[in-house]
């Protein structure tokens, strides 16, 4: 994120992760996530995505990969993006499939 905010690097963001975003939000933090966003491209989601996003619910195993989820990472793949995330937990197993990359909140 500290690219997209000193301007040497794009980024966009996928509805469905902006849905997530405001669902956990913590009262005080609306300016800063406001802020954020006006930074990013919104993906909104179309046909071709939900068609892909269940492609790969079907693929990997409903249980083992969520809607939202398959969504994020369709819009990701079907944009030409890396899904850029720290949810290591649900989109490992799609690293053979898209772009992603991992990242930590840790300062090293």
């Amino acid at each position: 994120m500290d690219k997209v905010v000193k301007g040497k690097a794009t980024g966009a963001f996928s509805t469905i992760s902006e849905l997530e975003l405001w669902q956990g939000i913590r009262s005080g933090e609306e300016e800063k996530h406001e802020a954020i966003l006006s930074l990013l491209e919104r993906v909104p989601l179309d046909q071709a995505m939900a068609r892909y996003a269940g492609i790969l619910r079907q693929e990997t195993g409903l249980d083992n990969l969520s809607l939202p989820d398959a969504a994020i990472a369709a819009s990701s793949h079907l944009t030409g993006r890396i899904l850029v995330t720290r949810n290591t937990k649900d989109f490992t197993q799609l690293q053979n499939v898209i772009a992603v990359e991992f990242y930590s909140n840790r300062q090293e």
